[in-house]
């Protein structure tokens, strides 16, 4: 006799499973971390390539090896400090396990998570380059495309309610970190993680109907 499957079991592969994109993603930034400690010169290149550099507006910036372009996807992969790589390996691989699992681990859906998770990254380097600097200023990490996987995480949890029970709290800790910037200067890039969260936000549902394989897609109900 078979017995109906409960939403539940449906869900359980979420917290069990890691999705190869979001494996790759994890191994990359480990390693890229491992190069730049045990190679210092290697590792300093390394960094001016994939820093994301914005300052005043009419000021010229630094120059960088591979242009101020490239480090607008390249940022996700170098990390001020192992605490630092830590913290967003951590959201990585548990935000990025449920999207990826809702997407599929076949190789339209590992296509669909890269899109998504360089999409927010983008979106959250370019918001932090176009805000007014009174100063040159750098920023590197996986934070802005994560931010967008928290957006993502709440689509599969429970549709736009799910989604915007995660992101709304989020963005609302980085104004905090904002405001109290005024006064206390913080080295966080709130606006990198805003606009990964509000990229993720818009794009996840969009990503998923174009990439998600099949069965997978019923983790977005």
């Amino acid at each position: 006799m078979s017995v109906p499957q409960r939403d539940d079991q449906v869900r359980t592969p979420i917290f069990n499973a890691l999705p190869v994109a979001v494996l790759i993603l994890a191994i990359a930034m480990v390693g890229v971390a491992l190069v730049t400690t045990v190679l210092p010169e290697t590792g300093r290149w390394i960094f001016a390539a994939c820093l994301v550099i914005g300052g005043p507006a009419g000021m010229a910036l630094p120059a960088q090896p591979l242009g101020h372009i490239a480090p607008l996807v390249l940022h996700v992969f170098i990390h001020f400090g192992w605490f630092h790589l830590v913290m967003n390996l951590a959201v990585l691989i548990g935000a990025g396990r449920a999207a990826g699992l809702a997407l599929g681990g076949g190789p339209k859906g590992m296509a669909g998570f890269f899109v998504f998770f360089f999409v927010c990254s983008i979106a959250g380097a370019a918001l932090e380059v176009l805000l007014p600097h009174d100063q040159i200023v750098q920023m590197g990490g996986a934070s802005t495309g994560v931010s967008g996987l928290i957006a993502a995480a709440g689509w599969v949890r429970g549709g736009y309610r799910g989604m915007l029970s995660l992101t709304l709290p989020w963005i609302g800790f980085n104004v905090v970190i904002a405001l109290t910037g005024m006064v206390l200067p913080i080295p966080i890039s709130w606006a990198g993680h805003i606009g990964g969260a509000v990229a993720g936000a818009l794009v996840f549902p969009l990503v998923l109907a174009v990439f998600g394989e099949g069965r997978a897609r019923r983790f977005s109900a």
